[in-house]
């Protein structure tokens, strides 16, 4: 046999082993997963950088045509007599598994019905029977508060909502931990650093071998479970912040970490990432006056995060707590603790200001006693249950102020 043949062979052997594994993958995603048509879970955005892939099907995770996680359609058009309600926000509203399944590996599968947004919908009809409510989940994983912004503005508010829920922080936050922890002293500019900005630059400016690669790598995500198989496997079903990184070595420092435990480089980054996040605030006031602009109710969340919770903790929940102390170190545990309460304070003032509902949901879960967090900020859909029954309030006393408005002006 010549080289030739002998190459031949091998090519064809490789094609064939490759198209079973495709076929195994795809029928185990269906035996296990219930997936119909494997397709990724978002796709390239123009606007918003990614949006969620109304073809993506799991038997715990539909999306509709509009691109939402939703197991019923959404029309444009609200029906008459309806009440809708937008929830926007990153993994944890859109209601991803943890991303730690080797400490807590129970909740790998999250259904629509188990969200924050089908657990609201259900309170508010019980609450108001005679109301048809909506409350749709506009969430998709790693969203900031600027692709928040964004996506209300190219995609959203043709759905003329009532309300708009914003339950935000842990990205923004992530963001600019690791930008301080890798170029302290620089400044941070928010759109520049949203993931996926070179792919995108390469798919919609091609020429460059660079660019053929990269359509070529998307074309395999697109259309081979076997490749999102194993790019899952890889980088993790969802992210987790510590992805290849040891367990830190301990340091002397205090619980919580102060600002004179930092190293002078980690005193840097904290201080510039401080600096930078006053997008945060100002981007939150953007999205606030665009939407009173056009009548609609906005009510924004400073999202709960289990290293600053106040609530009793569960065995499973220590364990997870025990695990970001490990892997976070100092600069981490300080920066969470000063940029949230940074955050806060801003966010009551604005609120004041302009005149919009604020909530700060870290304390939601302060007289619950069951398990709420399933790693460091996704929920169970018990925790889930609980912020409903928080912003349900907010829902019913706007409700209840614009009957007093209505009867009152006759």
């Amino acid at each position: 046999m010549t080289w030739q043949a002998k190459a031949a062979l091998i090519l064809i052997v490789l094609a064939l082993t490759v198209a079973l594994l495709e076929v195994a993958v795809k029928t185990l995603q269906k035996r296990h997963r219930g997936i119909v048509a494997a397709a990724p879970q978002a796709l390239r955005d123009r606007f918003v950088a990614w949006r969620l892939n109304p073809n993506y099907r799991r038997v715990d995770i539909q999306h509709t045509r509009g691109g939402f996680r939703r197991t019923g359609e959404v029309s444009i058009v609200k029906p008459p007599g309806t009440v809708r309600i937008l929830l926007l926000g990153g993994s944890a509203v859109y209601g991803a598994q943890g991303a730690y399944p080797q400490i807590e590996g129970r909740y790998s599968r999250i259904y629509n019905h188990e969200l924050i947004d089908a657990s609201l919908e259900r309170k508010l009809g019980e609450l108001y029977p005679q109301t048809s409510w909506e409350v749709i989940n506009c969430a998709s994983s790693g969203y900031r508060v600027h692709q928040q912004l964004a996506l209300l503005q190219s995609r959203l508010l043709r759905y003329h909502p009532d309300f708009v829920l914003l339950i935000d922080g842990y990205n923004d936050f992530i963001q600019l931990y690791n930008d301080a922890r890798t170029h302290p002293g620089v400044e941070f500019d928010v759109y520049e650093n949203t993931a996926g900005l070179q792919e995108f630059d390469d798919l919609a400016n091609p020429g460059s071998f660079r660019s053929l690669m990269t359509f070529g790598g998307a074309w395999l995500r697109a259309n081979s479970a076997l490749v999102r198989a194993l790019q899952g496997r890889i980088y993790g079903i969802v992210r987790n912040p510590w992805q290849g990184r040891e367990a830190k070595a301990a340091r002397m420092v205090s619980n919580p970490p102060l600002l004179s435990d930092l190293t002078p480089e980690e005193r840097l980054g904290a201080a510039t990432a401080l600096s930078n996040g006053r997008y945060y605030v100002h981007t939150v006031r953007q999205i606030h006056r665009l939407l009173t602009l056009d009548g609609i109710k906005p009510i924004f969340c400073l999202q709960p995060i289990l290293i600053l919770s106040g609530k009793r903790l569960t065995d499973s929940e220590r364990s997870l707590a025990q695990y970001e102390r490990e892997h976070g170190g100092p600069l981490y545990h300080y920066l969470f603790r000063q940029m949230y309460n940074e955050w806060n304070r801003e966010l009551v003032e604005a609120s004041r200001l302009d005149n919009f509902e604020y909530m700060n949901l870290q304390d939601v879960f302060d007289d619950f006693e069951g398990q709420a967090f399933t790693d460091f900020a996704h929920l169970t859909p018990d925790g889930n249950s609980v912020i409903a029954d928080r912003i349900k309030v907010a829902v019913c006393n706007h409700m209840a102020a614009l009957a007093l408005t209505h009867r009152a002006l006759g």
